[in-house]
């Protein structure tokens, strides 16, 4: 019976602390869509971006930008199906044109929480 409730006890504690947040985060659908940020931020960092640009890998539809200084691309997750819902790798600031926010609106590539943020970025 000691034994039992031990096996009982180790299993209990081994499910609860690999089961994802609440939030989702640290799920298996987050960490696969951050893979696919920092694989594709990794093979072209050194490619830097003059103007945003649309990309996809994994079913995924990806926006590149320049950052505000000029010194790096920002990776923005456009279609992220787990949360948090906006992904954007590295860190860092940028600005967008209003025809931009205007074409991903319209084209409906981009979750409501992306265009929100997005919207946060449009230069006047």
């Amino acid at each position: 019976m000691k034994r039992l409730w031990l096996f009982s006890a180790l299993a209990i504690a081994a499910t609860s602390g690999c089961s994802p947040a609440v939030d989702g985060r640290e799920s298996f659908g987050d960490k696969h869509e951050w893979s696919i940020l920092q694989s594709r931020e990794y093979g072209e960092r050194q490619d830097l971006v003059a103007t945003p640009k649309f990309t996809s890998a994994h079913g995924y539809v990806l926006l590149v930008v320049p950052s505000s200084d000029r010194s790096k691309n920002i990776w923005i997750m456009l279609s992220s199906k787990s949360t948090p819902f906006y992904k954007q790798l590295p860190q860092g600031n940028y600005a967008i044109s209003r025809s931009l926010l205007d074409t991903v609106s319209r084209q409906g590539i981009a979750s409501s929480t992306v265009q929100e943020v997005l919207a946060s970025h449009v230069a006047e």
